[in-house]
């Protein structure tokens, strides 16, 4: 049935005109669908789990894993009879806050370690990369502490769970801050 305007007349094509109302109204819909997909997964490939390493890199995760692991059981390792050394070796394998904040840590060993013929044996048990973006990677640590006091003949053994920044120079991973998850 024809449609009839305002003046009485027919006026041909308003089929003609609705189709490509209707079309055009769908081409701007699944355009509006195709740009909200289009963001999401640009949000999805752009997240931080998309650049952690620790996914999927298994070589650079081992890696790290490995030389933290070196350093934690060597840094957080002593005997009484040559404190020197364990700190010639944090000279190594500490970089930035963590140079600082060991430091701190071992003032207190410098202290009684030698008084108390102290010898410490730190073994990590496990560890677990957090993240590994570039040359960072952040490690949780879990390690066994064994402490012998040789005055005493007195050993006890305690566990640590700790956290750990590392970062890549030199071809090495160096620790970078030790966070001792207290808050």
């Amino acid at each position: 049935m024809a449609k009839i305007g305002i003046l009485g007349r027919v006026v041909p094509g308003t089929a003609r005109i609705r189709v490509v109302v209707l079309l055009g109204v769908l081409t701007m819909a699944l355009g509006g669908v195709a740009a909200w997909a289009a963001a999401q997964e640009r949000e999805r490939t752009g997240a931080a789990s998309a650049k952690n390493a620790a996914l999927s890199d298994n070589a650079r995760t081992s890696e790290v894993k490995g030389q933290i692991t070196t350093a934690v059981d060597t840094v957080f390792s002593y005997n009484y009879a040559d404190v020197a050394k364990t700190e010639e070796a944090a000279r190594e394998l500490l970089t930035g806050k963590a140079v600082q904040q060991y430091r701190e840590l071992f003032a207190l060993v410098r202290e009684q370690a030698p008084r108390q013929k102290q010898v410490l044996t730190t073994t990590v048990t496990d560890s677990a990369v957090k993240s590994l973006t570039g040359d960072r990677a952040r490690l949780l640590i879990f390690a066994d502490q064994q402490n012998t006091r040789t005055d005493k003949d007195e050993t006890s053994h305690s566990a640590a769970v700790f956290a750990v920044d590392a970062v890549r120079t030199s071809g090495a991973w160096k620790i970078a801050n030790i966070d001792t998850l207290g808050g």
